[in-house]
């Protein structure tokens, strides 16, 4: 796999996990575990748009308007 397909790949998958988490967390009593967790991924999110290819791999939306922490 090149860095590209890695990088891809990995939004994909972070996105998913950010979508369940959100809301899991509205769902769930144990908000802190959960907030904690989201709160990361929605990090290694916000450092992937940095990457000159994030908008054009389907990162082109603002992370925090969509799940705000």
């Amino acid at each position: 796999m090149s860095g590209e397909q890695v990088l891809i790949r990995l939004i994909d998958l972070l996105v998913s996990y950010v979508e369940e988490l959100y809301y899991r967390t509205k769902e769930s009593g144990d908000i802190e575990f959960f907030e904690g967790e989201r709160t990361a991924y929605t990090e290694c999110l916000e450092i992937i748009q940095f990457w000159d290819g994030a908008e054009e791999n389907g990162l082109d939306w603002e992370i925090e308007e969509k799940f705000p922490l």
